[in-house]
């Protein structure tokens, strides 16, 4: 008898279970470790940056470069990158006389300095930018991390080393640098394979084609307030709203990542992504809220003879 309970107690748990439950723990240990860990670091950046808060999201699209129009995280590079060479330069005219040129050494001491700061603030931009990603470029892009901490940890050690010496030079302090300069340039290597082959952080509609005139688009009529439609303009998506007898029109892709903007919600006047939060005024295309940092393209709406026409608004 106890048997035959045991065995209905085994068959219970069995069916309490739950099949997709398994499947997603299964799938997710399948995984391999750095998709695993890109995950984790993700989740753990969102934290960090609000991004799962309610708009405006201000310090995450602070990080993106939202305000500036532009990604911040490519401002940033530069000082890292500048100063890092500069401070390879000191260093190979000071191994060339010391005695002559003892100044190039507290040059070099300058330069660490500059770039290890630099470089502090390229990261938290960059992290920001990269927990926005998937596939292929998120893959490229942890390993752009891992070489530019790596680069960065070369130069805080060659910064120790220059401290440490009264004159601020050392042989060991410039090797470990040149070091970190060629780990730094495969890193800025792969931030270019990010940008120009997976087109990370382009504006995705750069190259949309304009209209000189207005097309008919769906009949006025058929144009209900406050939703969001999909039209074609010139080959072009275009995502169209009414607001009373007022009407509107921006691209339909997300300037960011080329999310489609009619699938998103719309909050009064401005629409959210379904992407990656990105959040735009319909009245002009302005962003409001990252990680995009281009505005979407505006278009002009008229009612002529019933229909809604629409055309590109401004220069291209």
């Amino acid at each position: 008898m106890s048997e035959e309970t045991d065995s209905q107690s085994n068959l219970a748990s069995h069916s309490t279970s739950d099949p997709a439950s398994d499947s997603s723990a299964n799938e997710a240990a399948s995984q391999p470790f750095a998709e695993r860990l890109s995950d984790e670091l993700q989740r753990i950046i969102g934290v960090l940056v609000g991004a799962n808060r309610k708009p405006p999201r201000r310090f995450k699209s602070f990080l993106n470069g939202t305000w500036f129009g532009h990604p911040l995280h490519a401002v940033l590079t530069d000082i890292p990158v500048t100063s890092w060479v500069i401070t390879a330069i000191f260093d190979i005219i000071w191994l060339i006389s010391p005695v002559n040129f003892a100044w190039a050494a507290r040059g070099a001491e300058v330069t660490v300095i500059l770039g290890v700061l630099g470089a502090l603030a390229a990261v938290c931009t960059g992290f920001t930018d990269w927990s926005d990603t998937y596939g292929s470029e998120r893959r490229v892009g942890l390993n752009h991390a891992i070489y530019n901490l790596s680069a960065l940890a070369l130069y805080i050690v060659s910064l120790v080393l220059r401290l440490t010496q009264s004159s601020g030079d050392s042989i060991a302090a410039a090797v470990i640098g040149f070091i970190g300069l060629g780990v730094m340039s495969y890193a800025a290597y792969l931030g270019g394979e990010m940008v120009f082959t997976k087109g990370t952080n382009v504006n995705h509609t750069a190259w949309e084609a304009g209209s000189d005139g207005f097309e008919a688009v769906m009949p006025a009529e058929q144009v209900e307030e406050n939703k969001l439609y999909r039209v074609m303009v010139s080959g072009v998506a275009v995502v169209l709203l009414r607001q009373g007898s007022q009407f509107y029109a921006i691209s339909a892709t997300c300037p960011h990542a080329g999310g489609p903007l009619n699938e998103g919600t719309l909050e009064g006047d401005v629409v959210q992504c379904p992407w990656h939060g990105s959040r735009f005024c319909m009245r002009d295309g302005r962003v409001r809220t990252g990680p995009a940092t281009a505005s979407a393209p505006r278009y002009d709406v008229r009612i002529q003879n019933g229909q809604v026409e629409a055309r590109r608004a401004g220069s291209h």
